[in-house]
Order: C-alpha cells, then structure tokens, then sequence
C-alpha cells in the first residue's frame, strides 16, 4: 500500500513539472473504462486515505450521477467551478440524484490527464486534499465528460450518507 501511494507521489511530482495541454497520445475515455476508472479512483483514495489513519468511502450511485451531470455542465460552460449554470451546489446537486447525508467536498479540474494523475494534482492541492481527507465523508462518487479533442472535466464528490439513507430512499420508491 505505501509503495503505491510512493509511486502515485512520484507521478504527482512529474505532472507539476509538465504542461497538462494536448499531446498526440491523448486517451480517449470509452464507455467500457467508466466502472473500472471509478473503481481504481476509489481504491486510490481510500489507500491515501488509510495512510492518514482514515475510514474507507463506497462508492455512491447517486454521487456518481451528480457527478457525472456536474462534469458536463462545466464542460459547456467552459469553467471549473462548483457551481452549476441552473446555480445549483454540490449539495442540491447530489440531492437531486437521490442522495441523503451531506456533503463533505467536491473537487473539479479540466485537464488532458487520466484519472491516476488528476488524484494525484487534487491530493497536491490543500483545498483539494482537505475535501478527499475529510474525516465525516462515508461516500464517494466520480464523474467527467470528455470532450472531443480529449480535453476531460473531472469532478469528484465526497459525502457523509446519512445512517438511515437506505430506508428514507426505499420509502422515495
């Protein structure tokens, strides 16, 4: 676990050094890669977050869905922000999919790089690294839109789901 997270600080120290713009090599996201990006995020936040002495998050569905809708909101308004065009926080964002708890961070980025690389410039950024580390979220969800020349809209949403949230989303049904 900490030779991983070793490997995953030297490639956050290699990216800080380099211009994250469009090269020949750009990865183009196919539909098949979503749950394995997803799974590989998740496990990667959850060893940094082991080597803070932190719980593990599962993955959430509906701040997966946030997520996702986020990503392709700033991706047309052209802006990292988290905010939506319609003025909607993280927050009533992950509502709106059915999530019940709070939210505890939100980190967004637009960049050419994979999932691996952009964990690790958030986990390098103190705002960011606070939202992942932050000791009530229970939850996890990860989202992007990519556009057409590879340029890929990161969002990341981390959240504390209340404790009878399966019984208050069974009596929404």
């Amino acid at each position: 676990m900490f030779a991983r997270i070793g490997i995953l600080l030297a490639v956050l120290f290699s990216v800080a050094s380099c211009d994250l713009a469009a090269s020949d090599e750009v990865h183009i996201i196919r539909a098949s890669e979503a749950e394995r990006i997803r799974a590989n995020q998740l496990e990667w936040v959850n060893e940094a977050r082991a080597a803070r002495g932190l719980g593990a998050l599962t993955m959430s569905a509906a701040l997966n869905a946030a997520s996702d809708v986020h990503a392709a909101d700033i991706s047309d308004q052209r802006r990292v922000w988290d905010f939506g065009s319609d003025r909607s926080s993280p927050q009533s964002r992950a509502q709106r999919y059915g999530f019940v708890g709070l939210i505890t961070g939100e980190n967004v980025a637009e960049t050419f790089a994979m999932n691996d690389v952009i964990l690790q410039v958030w986990l390098g950024d103190t705002r960011s690294r606070l939202a992942i580390m932050h000791p009530d979220a229970t939850v996890f969800g990860i989202g992007w839109k990519q556009d057409p020349d590879g340029r890929i809209w990161w969002v990341q949403m981390f959240g504390a789901a209340a404790a009878n949230s399966e019984i208050v989303m069974a009596e929404l049904e």
